[in-house]
C-alpha cells in the first residue's frame, strides 16, 4: 500500500498546509485511478495536487476540514474519461501530529489516500498517508514514495 507522489505534488501541499496555519489547508490528489484501486494493498500515483479552501467556519477550521462536495463533484467531472480522477486528499494538523482524527475517521471514503501534513509553528514537519480500513473502522499507514 503506496502513495507515490514528486517533489512537484510535495510543495504544493505544504505550501497550501503552512499558508492556512493555524487552520487546516486542503486539497485534493489527482491521479491515474488503478484497476485495483478498490482493493486493499493497492498503490497509487499523484501527479497532481489541487488547494481548496477550507469550507468550515472559522471557528472550526483549527482541527477540521472539508471540501465543497460541488467542487469535487465538479473536478470529477473535468477529469471524466482521462482515466485519472481524486485518488485522495490532503490536508494538515496545526500543532498536532500527522495522525488521523475520529473526524478524519468519519469522513473518510474507502479506497482514497489521506495524506496528513503536520504543521507546526507555520512550517511543515512531518507527513503519513493513510487509507480507511474496508469496514470504515480504523485508518492503516500507507507509504509515502517521494520521487524527484
Amino acid at each position: 500500500m503506496s502513495l507515490r507522489l514528486n517533489r512537484a505534488v510535495e510543495q504544493i501541499a505544504v505550501q497550501t498546509c503552512e499558508k492556512a496555519f493555524p487552520e487546516e489547508g486542503c486539497g485534493l490528489l489527482i491521479g491515474p485511478i488503478p484497476d485495483d484501486f478498490d482493493k486493499p494493498g493497492r498503490a497509487l500515483e499523484v501527479d497532481e495536487a489541487r488547494p481548496l479552501p477550507n469550507g468550515w467556519d472559522a471557528s472550526a477550521k483549527t482541527n477540521k476540514y472539508l471540501i465543497d462536495p460541488k467542487t469535487l463533484a465538479k473536478v470529477e467531472a473535468e477529469l471524466s474519461g482521462s482515466g485519472r480522477g481524486v485518488v485522495g486528499f490532503f490536508h494538515s494538523h496545526p500543532q498536532v501530529p500527522a495522525w488521523p482524527s475520529p473526524f478524519d475517521l468519519t469522513m473518510a471514503m474507502p479506497c482514497c489516500s489521506y495524506w496528513i501534513l503536520q504543521v507546526r509553528d507555520g512550517k511543515s514537519v512531518d507527513s503519513r498517508s493513510w487509507q480507511r480500513t474496508e469496514d470504515g473502522r480504523s485508518f492503516i499507514e500507507e507509504e509515502i514514495l517521494l520521487e524527484g
